[in-house]
């Protein structure tokens, strides 16, 4: 890897960062559906209510020493907060073990902030519009400041271009079938993603998305009725985002 540091500098570097972002996120993911805030109170038992000490909020290794329950009340630790800091840890080892670093800051960032959305729509399938637009944000200002061949003229069109065409779709469907086939975050979700990824990556970003949910459904129990089933289409918009990100600093595709 090109940087001043060392790689393994960067890798550590990233999973430390991956770590405390993880334990962060599954804690927003955890009281923001609950109406609660993740910047105030401390951290406490969802079971019995106490409050955690230093010790119990270790990312990662305080779920494997208490095995997954608290230690007062024996109450099962939401799996979701193991996850998440694994999820961001093992984002950080990827792009900095794989990439040079440069790359890495925009493949890291990318999914740290996809991370979330990627939760919150698989778990109670909402995708918070605050969330999206700073997705949105982020991706335009990394890109022009950071991003060489970054033409933020064509980014912002590509990225309009997708969100009228899923919105159309969206109301569409709606109005010939007068129920909703499509979240109303979902085309803000996908808007917000092509402000980081080239735009001939974009028709592949929905196809592999597509493919994503077939197999849910194919894995899933449907009771007969396969319309019935609703998919986190955001969070499959974000896993395959993630994965085109990677290929194309690390492969040059697109």
């Amino acid at each position: 890897m090109d940087g001043v540091l060392p790689n393994e500098i960067w890798v550590i570097g990233g999973a430390l960062v991956g770590l405390i972002l993880g334990s962060f996120i599954g804690a927003l993911c955890s009281r923001w559906p609950q109406g609660r805030s993740v910047m105030t109170g401390r951290s406490q038992c969802d079971g019995c209510g106490k409050q955690l000490g230093f010790a119990e909020i270790i990312p990662l290794l305080s779920f494997a020493v208490q095995r997954g329950k608290c230690r007062s009340c024996r109450a099962a630790i939401d799996p979701m907060q193991f996850v998440s800091e694994l999820s961001a840890m093992a984002i950080g080892i990827i792009g900095f073990a794989a990439l040079a670093w440069q790359d890495a800051l925009i493949f890291t960032a990318m999914g740290w902030l996809l991370l979330p959305l990627i939760i919150l729509d698989f778990r109670h399938l909402w995708l918070p519009n605050r969330l999206s637009f700073i997705l949105a944000v982020a991706g335009f200002a990394m890109g022009y400041f950071w991003a060489a061949d970054y033409d933020w003229r064509v980014q912002i069109i590509s990225a309009a271009i997708v969100f009228a065409a899923m919105e159309l779709l969206r109301r569409g469907f709606l109005w010939l079938r007068n129920v909703e086939g499509m979240g109303a975050g979902d085309p803000k979700l996908l808007a917000a993603i092509a402000f980081w990824l080239p735009p001939l990556s974009l028709p592949y970003l929905l196809l592999l998305a597509s493919g994503g949910g077939l197999l849910l459904l194919l894995l899933i129990p449907n009771d007969g009725d396969i319309r019935a089933q609703k998919l986190p289409l955001g969070s499959l918009l974000g896993i395959s985002a993630i994965a085109l990100s990677f290929c194309h600093f690390r492969f040059g595709w697109f």
